[in-house]
């Protein structure tokens, strides 16, 4: 802190000499002059009277900066930034360094220097200096992510991983990947690609399936949810369409092969079918529904876990509802609600719910 600097500054702003200072607050001008080289600093009885003298507060004349607010920090980068991209490197991590002296408490500002220095590592093709920059990064990101503000650690965290990775420090990688909540990385798909470098294949693979058929999961109950929205906007052409995405992102990414959800979807596009007044297809479809639970029963009926050819790493135990279980919930859902009302007569769902019914007495 360079109280002494400040001190003159405004001592010379207000037209005064050093033994107007000294008067004023009582001490020698010999005081003065050695707060002003940094010889000494004052009093802190003094902060306060020599603060009001120089027409300041005391975090005026301390220079003291509060935090600073995203925008800021980016605006001030934004100016380090173009130095890097100049090729002015020297010049720009320097420039950042001071910057960092000028808060040295702001986590925020030093979590953004070190994002900084990792995007400019390739700037440089002298190794020395990528791996100077790599050391600085890291020191500034392990004290940022002991920041009390989540996002901010959660990114310091994000970025050490992904530098430990870079490094080859694969278990210190993992380690770290640990402290991170899932929204900010991808912790799964992160794990597997560490641990494919690691050569771990059976556990990289194992990761990678299960994020696809979560991530196919997921795809395919965001098309229903449009479905649905559709659906309300009185657009059944629409609806149809989210289905079928939907169902061809399940058939792509063979997603019955591990408890898909092809019978359910079949289910909500036959009620959009019979709204369209499409009653033929519609059977046909709530006909697929039941045949396509009752044989996913049959395929996950054992006492041990159900694998897949495309998902062998992935194990699903079945659910353990008996087969008159399933029958019963499946002749309902038909039955009751009304949806399907409009069928009631035709004899190929009268044989429906009679297959059904057998099933559940057996």
């Amino acid at each position: 802190m360079e109280i002494g600097k400040r001190i003159q500054q405004l001592r010379r702003a207000k037209d005064l000499t050093q033994e107007q200072v000294a008067a004023a607050l009582g001490v020698t001008g010999a005081a003065v002059s050695k707060w002003e080289t940094d010889a000494a600093i004052p009093d802190v009885a003094m902060l306060c009277p020599l603060s009001r003298l120089l027409g300041t507060t005391v975090d005026g004349l301390l220079d003291f900066r509060p935090a600073l607010e995203q925008a800021g920090i980016d605006a001030l980068l934004e100016e380090r930034r173009r130095l890097f991209e100049a090729q002015r490197l020297e010049e720009a991590a320097a420039s950042c360094e001071t910057l960092l002296r000028e808060y040295p408490d702001d986590l925020r500002l030093k979590c953004a220097v070190a994002g900084l220095y990792i995007i400019y590592l390739s700037a440089s093709p002298d190794k020395a200096w990528i791996e100077r920059q790599t050391e600085r990064a890291m020191v500034l990101l392990e004290q940022s992510r002991k920041s009390g503000d989540p996002p901010v650690a959660g990114s310091a965290r994000s970025l050490l991983v992904n530098l430990c990775v870079m490094r080859e420090e694969l278990d210190k990688a993992l380690e770290l990947l640990e402290e991170l909540p899932e929204e900010m990385l991808n912790r799964r798909m992160t794990r597997a690609n560490i641990l494919l470098r690691k050569g771990e294949l059976d556990e990289a693979e194992k990761l990678f399936q299960e994020g696809l058929w979560m991530a196919a999961r997921d795809a395919a109950l965001y098309l229903v949810g449009l479905h649905a929205a559709a659906l309300r906007r009185e657009d059944g052409q629409k609806a149809l369409e989210c289905l079928e995405q939907a169902m061809a992102v399940e058939r792509v990414l063979h997603m019955d092969e591990l408890a898909g959800g092809a019978g359910p979807l079949r289910l909500l596009r036959s009620e959009v079918l019979l709204r369209e007044g499409r009653t033929d297809e519609a059977m046909a479809d709530l006909t697929c529904y039941v045949e396509k639970s009752l044989s996913r029963w049959a395929e996950m009926g054992g006492e041990g876990s159900t694998t897949s050819e495309h998902y062998d790493k992935v194990a699903v135990r079945p659910s353990g509802i008996s087969a008159a279980y399933l029958a019963r919930n499946l002749r309902t859902v038909i039955e009751q609600g009304g949806k399907f009302g409009v069928l009631r007569d035709r004899a190929d769902f009268q044989a429906l719910l009679a297959r059904l019914s057998e099933i559940e007495g057996q």
